[in-house]
């Protein structure tokens, strides 16, 4: 990467890179599972609100005092609060140029209750999750067959008060680049409120149905992110898992048919706004990577290597049209020695400095099983590489 003699804002920063213009150092961006964020704020970086930190610190010694996972299930969501400072204010503190923001705020919780001892929430979906592990995971999900499809009701997230995190977190950091969360046509219908079987035989046996469905879900996704950007957000990034390891999730040609024009709208609809596009798919991706280019999506998040991508070679062919967000590998990176996570990070750093279109990030959520060694030498290795001590 060419360096500027002046030193960029964060924003800045970002931006160049998704564009491959030079940049002054490699962007970077954190993505922290809640629970993981408590362990930080307690053993390797305070955070500098000082309420935050005693909360994280209280949920991360009740959380492994009671068994981890075998802790009672208030223990266990707890760190849940912590989530928007965690992935926004937080990661700025350790050095992050991109964060991410949720849309919907407290409104994404309709009603919390108890039923039969455990506990259960009502989501602004109007489906029902229960703590499975550490994540609120569907149990009863909205759509019960295609029949419901045509009468589903979408929240109603036109109100300021739903874009409050990310007006606030721009007015306190008018430099950084700050990513609005929203769904794809695939991921939402077939996790957050269907299940994955009856979604795929559906695409099969109720075709117009779902299509139906999807344009209206589209409608809906694109509002959110007009009304995302008003508020401050200079990028949207969109879930919408597509593979799993070394294969899709449905077949390319029904992808094409079903998914690809509504992610291609959004995209030009975030564009028009005047914002980027970072999708976050996991899985398989080198089929879908004529597409986004295509389509026009400026940078790809997660790549994962565990799922059968090649990042030297999807680089090496697609780097000077699309921006890789990616490096640090938080699944594989479990089991290395400390020293191999930071080979493996100055690996892909080197790799992305080719063609400029690259944010250093993480394959996902960086989860709070981690082992302490491999976390210090992630951080490490990210700020020796912001320091400039790798070129």
């Amino acid at each position: 990467m060419s360096a500027l003699p002046e030193k960029m804002t964060p924003r800045e920063r970002v931006h160049a890179a998704a564009r491959g213009l030079p940049v002054d150092r490699v962007p970077v961006m954190y993505w922290f599972n809640p629970h993981l964020a408590c362990r930080l704020m307690a053993e390797f970086q305070q955070a500098r609100s000082r309420l935050n930190q005693a909360a994280a610190v209280a949920h991360w010694k009740s959380f492994k005092e009671q068994g981890e996972l075998g802790a009672p299930e208030l223990v266990r969501a707890l760190p849940h609060t912590l989530n928007e400072y965690a992935n926004g204010k937080y990661a700025l503190e350790l050095g992050a140029d991109a964060v991410i923001e949720p849309v919907g705020a407290g409104g994404n919780v309709s009603r919390m209750y108890w039923e039969g001892g455990s506990l259960r929430v009502l989501d602004a979906y109007h489906s029902v999750r229960a703590l499975g592990g550490i994540y609120m995971d569907v149990v009863e999900p909205a759509i019960k067959s295609v029949a419901d499809l045509k009468d589903y009701r979408f929240p109603d997230f036109s109100q300021s008060k739903h874009y409050s995190y990310i007006r606030k977190l721009r007015k306190r950091y008018p430099g950084a680049s700050i990513m609005m969360e929203n769904f794809g046509v695939q991921d939402f219908f077939s996790t957050q409120i269907w299940s994955m079987p009856p979604f795929m035989m559906a695409l099969c046996e109720y075709p117009d149905e779902v299509k139906a469905y999807q344009q209206r879900f589209a409608d809906w996704a694109v509002d959110t992110a007009y009304r995302g950007v008003k508020a401050g957000a200079d990028i949207v990034f969109i879930y919408d898992d597509y593979g799993y390891t070394g294969r899709t999730l449905i077949s390319m040609d029904m992808w094409k048919e079903f998914t690809y024009p509504h992610l291609k709208r959004i995209i030009g609809a975030v564009h028009d706004a005047g914002a980027l596009t970072m999708l976050h798919s996991c899985g398989f991706q080198t089929p879908f990577l004529d597409y986004y280019v295509e389509a026009g999506l400026d940078i790809l998040q997660a790549f994962q290597p565990k799922a059968g991508n090649d990042f030297k070679s999807a680089y090496s062919k697609y780097g000077d049209r699309l921006a890789f967000a990616t490096g640090i590998d938080v699944q594989q990176g479990e089991q290395m020695t400390p020293l191999q996570m930071r080979e493996s990070i100055l690996t892909a750093y080197r790799t992305g400095k080719l063609h400029g279109r690259f944010i250093l990030g993480m394959t996902h959520m960086l989860q709070y099983t981690m082992p302490a060694e491999n976390i210090s030498a992630i951080f490490n290795t990210v700020r020796e590489i912001q320091d400039g001590r790798h070129g």
